[in-house]
């Protein structure tokens, strides 16, 4: 976390951006010594293990080359999981004017709303669309006290909460267009098109309509303006 006197970075603290740049390499390494003795303590136990034919490879490796090459796959697994952190968590600045969350730039007088769905920050515009909707690299308590102190409309829940209902494909409830969208998305939620899902999710803003997830489910409400 950077802070200067009127805009906070809620970024990584320093011991979080530690654990997220190492922690993954350091459990790879970890884990080469660990692995195949715990598996060949699994062989002996002589039970039923789902896999079996991974254990005994595993319970095989012992030799120096064979533990230096699974470190090294560990390792670069490791270093994968870094790399997706670094990727799929957002860093946020927060400022008296206006607040940036990854490339989303959005003016405080436009701010209606904020507040956390899960570990999931959501900036609420003056039409209650999602304009920022991003895990934040620093932790909730930082987040929420962050937003506070700049005067920001911290919510401790979603303000419209109360207005969402169930998406019932075909129900004749919305317009035709919006319940396209919206079977659309459905089908890029089962495929965990993660991407797809977001892009669907703007599109149906500009039709008039917001959405959230329940689980398995969509629900939907129209947008309100403040």
């Amino acid at each position: 976390m950077g802070m200067v006197r009127d805009t906070t970075e809620l970024g990584f603290s320093a011991p979080d951006r530690v654990l997220v740049t190492c922690g993954p390499a350091v459990c790879g390494l970890l884990l080469t010594a660990a692995l195949p003795a715990a598996a060949r303590w699994l062989l002996d136990l002589h039970i039923g293990l789902p896999f079996g034919p991974v254990f005994r490879v595993l319970s095989r490796i012992d030799s120096p080359w064979e533990l230096a090459i699974q470190a090294a796959i560990l390792v670069v697994v490791g270093l994968c999981v870094t790399a997706s952190l670094y990727e799929h968590l957002t860093p946020v600045t927060v400022g008296p004017d206006q607040l940036r969350a990854g490339p989303v730039r959005l003016a405080r007088a436009e701010v209606a709303a904020v507040y956390l769905d899960g570990d999931t920050l959501v900036v609420l515009d003056r039409e209650s669309r999602q304009a920022v909707r991003c895990i934040p690299r620093a932790r909730r308590r930082l987040v929420a006290g962050t937003f506070h102190e700049l005067g920001y409309p911290w919510q401790d829940t979603d303000p419209f909460a109360h207005l969402y209902q169930p998406w019932p494909a075909a129900s004749g409830v919305l317009p035709d267009a919006a319940d396209a969208v919206l079977s659309a998305r459905a089908v890029a939620l089962r495929k965990k098109a993660a991407r797809e899902a977001t892009e669907l999710r703007a599109t149906l803003e500009k039709l008039g309509y917001s959405v959230r997830d329940d689980r398995d489910r969509q629900l939907w409400r129209p947008l309100v303006r403040s």
